[in-house]
């Protein structure tokens, strides 16, 4: 059997997943090919919150401390009542966060993390980026994977990777099960400067305010320049036009159950998009021989506890370490990389979709949950979230 650096592996998406993958592998001396439709590498959308699993991966990748460099190192997780303005969750996470977890957690730009990514494979020589080359199907043959694009020749390769998102083509081929579904949920991005941000929610730190049926939610970005913005209504419709900007006086009144703390912020923005918020259900299988899928192909979900840029990361590391020891058997390796992942990726869909009950809650539910998270110690908290970003439950990723 070939060695695992005589072909390379076709990774399908360009973005943080993608990269990571191709990074994780060329460090172990796995050669791949990126295959990108756009024209040039990019990652859409303003800010990212780095959760601390997702900074033990950065790590370990040999980037952590060049995106740690762009981004802000935060000095709480805070949830607001949005009706009453009161603090719901305040959570320290500074020296006692890094001293429990290992790692700081952070909010950045997107493309300062995936620019780092990107920056390393170019350094690698064993990485190998292309620009306009969407892949539309594959057919697997005796040498491995021939990967079908919408222009020019098929690429030749060991195994594939399915790195591109909600709307995978290899995932509508592996997996077959159709079209994400819309979660009932609408978010209104928008980027506002720091000028126009009134100063006395100018935090350091995510602020969230959770209303009934809605949730605010804003960080600051980079320099302090701008702030990154999404306010979230639940409205159980499934498609809105997403192709147009929404004006304040359209999205204000979504808000108006929550106090006017919360709204001042919703002022800050005069523009927003909108974005339906789509997820899938778990599934058993998301690999089929030689070729699998990675982040939100495999398991997409819904933005609430900011895991799905982690979870991608995750996935990369321990994609690499199984075709590092499965010797050139990619399909025993894609089988073992999913057998670890699918557990925990699982769980991070399913705990998602149960925030959306508990951000979203209204009247007495809202008091019960304002009593069980407010009676919570630091540590209380800490042992909660323990699962999520502490290594050791990191299981297979070689953090662990």
């Amino acid at each position: 059997m070939n060695s695992p650096a005589d072909s390379p592996v076709a990774i399908a998406g360009g973005g943080i997943g993608g990269l990571a993958c191709a990074l994780a592998l060329a460090r172990r001396g796995q050669r791949s090919v990126v295959l990108e439709q756009a024209r040039e590498f990019g990652e859409a959308g303003v800010g990212l919150q780095i959760a601390t699993n997702a900074l033990h991966v950065l790590d370990a990748l040999g980037i952590g401390s060049v995106v740690k460099r762009h981004a802000l190192l935060i000095e709480r997780m805070l949830m607001m009542d949005g009706v009453t303005g009161e603090p719901i969750i305040d959570v320290p996470c500074g020296e006692a966060w890094v001293r429990r977890f290992g790692n700081p957690y952070a909010v950045a730009h997107r493309s300062d993390v995936h620019g780092a990514l990107l920056e390393a494979c170019r350094s690698d020589g064993k990485v190998e980026l292309r620009t306009q080359a969407k892949v539309i199907g594959f057919d697997e043959t005796p040498a491995g994977v021939r990967v079908a694009l919408a222009e020019g020749k098929p690429v030749e390769a060991a195994a594939l990777v399915g790195a591109d998102g909600v709307y995978s083509t290899v995932r509508k081929l592996v997996v077959g099960d159709g079209e994400p579904l819309a979660s009932g949920a609408v978010i209104y991005r928008a980027v506002i400067p720091s000028a126009s941000m009134p100063k006395e929610l100018r935090h350091p730190y995510p602020t969230l305010w959770a209303g009934p049926k809605t949730h605010i939610i804003y960080y600051p970005l980079r320099d302090w320049s701008m702030f990154n913005f999404g306010a979230t209504v639940v409205t159980g419709q499934g498609e809105v036009d997403e192709s147009s900007e929404a004006a304040l006086e359209e999205v204000l009144p979504l808000f108006s159950a929550n106090c006017d703390e919360a709204l001042k912020a919703l002022r800050a923005a005069k523009r927003f998009r909108r974005f339906v918020i789509r997820h899938r259900s778990p599934v058993d299988s998301w690999s089929r021989g030689a070729v699998t899928l990675l982040g939100d192909a495999a398991h997409p979900m819904v933005q609430y506890i900011a895991q799905g840029a982690a979870q991608a990361l995750e996935d990369a590391l321990v994609l690499a370490e199984c075709v590092a020891h499965a010797k050139g058997d990619f399909a025993a390796a894609f089988s073992r990389y999913q057998a670890v992942r699918i557990v925990r990726s699982a769980r991070v869909q399913i705990s998602s979709l149960m925030m959306d009950r508990i951000l979203h809650a209204s009247a007495v539910e809202r008091r019960v949950r304002n009593s069980v998270f407010s009676g919570r110690s630091v540590e209380e908290h800490y042992d909660r979230l323990a699962w999520l970003y502490d290594r050791r439950y990191m299981e297979g990723t070689g953090l662990a």
